[in-house]
């Protein structure tokens, strides 16, 4: 054997050793697991500057993924008599179970105090390892069983006339229950209406975070089409649910489900004028905080099988997580919001009052969608809303954030908007 060669094979024989010896890489990057603020605010019902949290992983749930237990408190301070000052803390333990990605999939109060464990590890059969350093869980996947949504229920569709300015045409607005334990993970859904005999086009739009509603158009008239809905989070999308509807005429009349009478699942109150303000306490800033939201609105020119002409309501809402000035930009980045109370008073008066839940982010982005219940009062049976969107826009809203000079700058607390119709159903 030549120098030459001896010493190209002395250098493969070393490079092999070096590879031999390095180390096995990491199954992945580590994912810190912490309970979400808004699933801590909605079990400690404060937050005061953030809710800290301690973190102790405790294996693998019964379904496969990683649980733990968690300890999160929050400070609050408040002035008393005499210029006296109090701190009042609010603690609690939750049971959590966590997604493949890190986002908190389940969560539960418990009673009394919990126990964990600094140094935990554990791994499955998949080399998926949970673990604990100190105070903090952690997560490196191997190759987890990773889990999609189930796919969403109550799927229904109601086709009716709808105008844009001077232009009126066939709409098709479609709505649809997610499943629970995943709801608040969906990132997007996506809606199709395929013909059943083919020849119009097929309609398809796809809505932003956990939107259970969306509208399609223009359909074509006296169509029968199938419509189903998927829901997507960071594991995967959804098997389809599915309805079918048939179309009416291009005046609005006749179609019906699977192809008989009626336009789908239709509306049986639809009140043509939504408009109102909107408050928020303590206000948007640069400075995350939760936001108490309450809406007063006006229906009028209510029509259906009730006996309502109009009426007005309050609604009172909160984010279920804290936000600044950005969450008027963009539906995307929108936190989830929570309905704490909505009460509609019907005119004529007489008819009673009705109650239910009302969720709408506070966004300054156009023709944001409707979705809430209602039941009481005339009303026969406890109804849906199907269809109806909003558009807000707030006092300081473009400048929030934004000082004034040398002055800080104002937080945004009030706004109005106005709506399309409202159906009910």
């Amino acid at each position: 054997m030549t120098s030459a060669r001896r010493t190209i094979v002395s250098a493969i024989a070393a490079g092999l050793g070096c590879l031999a010896l390095a180390p096995a890489a990491s199954a992945s990057t580590p994912i810190q697991l912490v309970l979400s603020q808004g699933a801590a605010f909605s079990l400690l019902g404060h937050s005061c500057g953030g809710i800290q949290e301690k973190v102790y992983a405790t294996g693998f749930a019964p379904n496969g993924l990683p649980e733990g237990n968690v300890y999160m408190q929050t400070r609050c301070g408040g002035s008393g008599r005499g210029g006296g000052y109090k701190t009042t803390t609010y603690s609690a333990w939750a049971s959590v179970t966590w997604d493949w990605v890190g986002d908190t999939r389940s969560f539960a109060r418990l009673e009394g105090a919990a126990e964990g464990s600094t140094t935990f590890s554990a791994e499955d059969a998949h080399g998926d390892h949970i673990y604990n350093v100190g105070t903090s869980a952690f997560l490196e996947t191997g190759t987890p069983p990773l889990q999609p949504p189930a796919a969403p229920t109550e799927v229904s569709a109601y086709v009716g006339l709808y105008e844009a300015g001077e232009t009126e045409y066939l709409r098709m607005t479609v709505g649809w229950t997610l499943a629970g334990e995943t709801a608040g993970l969906i990132t997007s859904s996506t809606v199709t209406a395929t013909p059943v005999k083919p020849g119009p086009p097929v309609l398809t739009t796809t809505v932003a975070g956990t939107w259970s509603s969306a509208a399609l158009g223009p359909v074509e008239p006296n169509t029968t089409y199938l419509v189903t809905v998927t829901n997507t989070d960071a594991e995967g999308t959804s098997a389809a649910g599915s309805f079918e509807v048939t179309s009416p005429n291009q005046d609005g009349e006749g179609g019906g489900t699977g192809g008989g009478g009626g336009g789908g699942t239709p509306a049986t109150e639809t009140c043509e004028q939504n408009s109102g303000t909107i408050k928020l306490s303590p206000g948007l800033t640069e400075t995350p905080h939760v936001q108490t939201i309450t809406i007063k609105g006006v229906l009028t020119g209510c029509d259906g099988p009730q006996e309502p002409a109009g009426g007005t309501y309050v609604a009172h809402l909160t984010t279920t997580e804290e936000v600044t000035c950005a969450t008027l930009a963009s539906i995307s980045s929108e936190p989830t919001t929570t309905s704490t109370s909505l009460v509609v008073k019907w005119a004529p008066k007489g008819l009673g009052n009705s109650h239910g839940s009302l969720v709408v982010p506070a966004t300054e982005v156009p023709g944001v969608p409707l979705e809430g219940k209602l039941e009481g009062g005339p009303l026969t049976e406890a109804l849906t809303i199907v269809s109806g969107t909003v558009s807000e826009s707030f006092t300081g809203g473009a400048t929030c954030g934004v000082p004034n000079g040398k002055k800080a700058a104002k937080a945004v607390k009030q706004g109005t908007f106005v709506g399309t119709a409202v159906g009910l159903g």
